[in-house]
């Protein structure tokens, strides 16, 4: 028993890892190109659907593509509306799978991590390594869930687990019981149903049963997909949910409909499954592909409906919203100047969210949430302007170059502010320490605040006066770090370890801010302001 419940934790660490690995890589990969590829792949609900019925049968896991697309949800190669299709989609893939013939996942997870590993450790060159962590990760998610299910597979075995399916015979609803249940601990729908049309096909039970098995296995999976996606976050918790909601809602109208069948003699799904002499196997593969139906007539005619639906109950995170663009976006790319208007636009927005960071440091709260929206953002702008010039070439390159230029040093100021409430998180609480941290907050908040009326109004003598607010700033900073290591004694070398690097974090605040006040004083005076957002 030890060695079943250890590996199927191991394959439950496997297929967290693996999703982790997916999501961070293709972020590093992702691009507009890259971007417009998914879009136009996924470009509406029926596309997206076929992709996932394509990969629903090339993994014979509908779990699986769920997890796949919530990693590529993640990495905003997708959006969340694309993503409802897709992981539809992988349940028909595995019907049709089951009905054509049996592929070994763990073969095609086993060549993935062998050549993701050997891409990983012996390609250094840009892309490759990044390449190679991807089919890693896809291949350890896989790896994970055949280990989950091969080390619940003895269970089947066990004389309780036999029993069980025995007992299921005195009743439809024990069938469908039984059914989620094992479903649930072997992880794996192929093996209930395999043994229950063993079971039929030695007339022991009826083909009824052999049909609430496969409603109650994808109960079971539901269940299980939607006790991993406790443990998620956004958008990507609300596209597990999605497809747990959907196997629910498709189990609750296909058992009413077989009662129906059963109780009131009236031809349904178990007839039109069992009209074809093609055999007990291949006709409970059609029971797979026709389970989904229900699901697929409400969600497909109405996507937007059903997202918004379960956006309401499983909303976007903090961090996804902050780190969405509001202006820039891939279609824009056709027009430079628009574009670059959009690009201030956005650069502006980010300008002010690092008045969060302030907003940390003042309560002494972690800003890590903070700063990978901020950095993921920033993230987007810099392959918003890369991507324009590869597209644009020649066009508008004096601007271009100077909201490049800008860019960095957007960049390198957040990089700046996010360290201020890191390092003052670490103070230990003291009266002396306390009124360092106000004066540092206080000082710097009051001057970015000036920063930001400047950037809004946007005239020359607001500039100026933020220019040399900038400059005596930095003196004052130094002023303050002086005083304070003057107070500090010569041992505590932590304190004074954290006073410089906070004092030299807000120095270069004020240096970069600055910098920027120039940038945007010397464009203000040589263009029109750009159309407020």
């Amino acid at each position: 028993m030890a060695e079943v419940i250890g590996g199927i934790l191991g394959g439950v660490g496997l297929l967290f890892v693996g999703m982790w690995l997916l999501a961070e890589n293709l972020k590093v990969l992702v691009g507009p190109r890259l971007r417009i590829l998914a879009s136009r792949l996924a470009n509406n609900r029926f596309a997206g659907f076929g992709w996932g019925t394509l990969a629903g049968a090339i993994t014979q896991s509908s779990p699986a593509v769920t997890f796949i697309t919530i990693s590529m949800l993640r990495s905003g190669l997708i959006s969340p509306q694309q993503g409802y299709p897709i992981a539809l989609g992988a349940q028909l893939g595995v019907g049709l799978i089951l009905f054509i013939v049996t592929v070994d996942i763990r073969v095609v997870a086993l060549f993935g991590l062998g050549v993701g590993g050997i891409v990983i450790t012996r390609l250094n060159r840009d892309g490759y390594r990044e390449l190679g962590a991807m089919l890693f990760g896809v291949a350890a998610l896989l790896f994970g869930l055949v280990l989950i299910k091969e080390s619940a597979a003895p269970l089947a075995d066990q004389p309780w687990f036999q029993a069980g399916l025995e007992i299921s015979t005195r009743s439809l609803l024990l069938s469908l019981v039984l059914g989620a249940l094992l479903t649930f601990v072997v992880q794996a729908l192929v093996p209930v149903v395999a043994f229950g049309v063993g079971l039929a096909a030695a007339q022991l039970v009826g083909v009824e049963q052999v049909v609430m098995y496969i409603y109650g296995s994808y109960l079971g999976l539901g269940i299980s997909v939607l006790v991993l996606s406790s443990n998620l976050q956004g958008t990507a918790r609300q596209l597990g949910m999605f497809w747990a909601f959907q196997c629910f809602f498709s189990v609750v109208v296909m058992v009413l409909l077989l009662y129906v069948e059963v109780y009131l003699e009236v031809p349904l799904v178990v007839a039109a499954v069992t009209a074809l002499d093609i055999g007990l196997g291949p006709q409970m593969a059609l029971a797979v592909i026709l389970f989904g139906m229900p699901s697929r007539l409400v969600v497909l005619p109405a996507p937007n409906w059903t997202m918004q639906l379960f956006s309401r109950f499983w909303p976007a995170s903090s961090e996804e919203e902050q780190s969405r663009p509001q202006y820039i976006h891939d279609q824009a790319m056709d027009d430079v100047e628009t574009a670059l208007d959009l690009a201030h636009l956005e650069q502006r927005r980010v300008l002010g969210m690092y008045s969060d960071y302030l907003n940390m440091a003042r309560t002494r709260q972690s800003a890590t949430s903070l700063k990978n929206s901020v950095q993921t953002l920033n993230a987007r702008i810099d392959e918003f302007l890369g991507e324009l010039a590869r597209q644009n070439p020649g066009q508008s390159t004096e601007r271009h170059n100077a909201v490049l230029s800008r860019q960095k040093l957007i960049t390198w100021l957040e990089e700046q502010f996010s360290a201020v409430p890191e390092f003052l998180l670490q103070l230990p609480e003291d009266e002396e320490l306390d009124t360092f941290q106000m004066s540092i907050v206080e000082g710097t908040d009051a001057a970015f605040l000036i920063f930001l009326d400047a950037l809004e109004s946007d005239d020359a003598d607001s500039w100026e006066f933020v220019e040399q607010l900038m400059g005596d700033r930095r003196v004052l900073m130094q002023n303050i770090r002086e005083r304070n290591l003057s107070v500090t004694p010569e041992e505590d070398h932590v304190r004074q370890r954290i006073i410089v690097e906070t004092t030299n974090a807000v120095e270069n605040i004020f240096f970069l801010l600055a910098q920027l006040t120039r940038d945007f004083r010397d464009e203000s005076s040589l263009s029109p302001t750009p159309v407020s957002g």
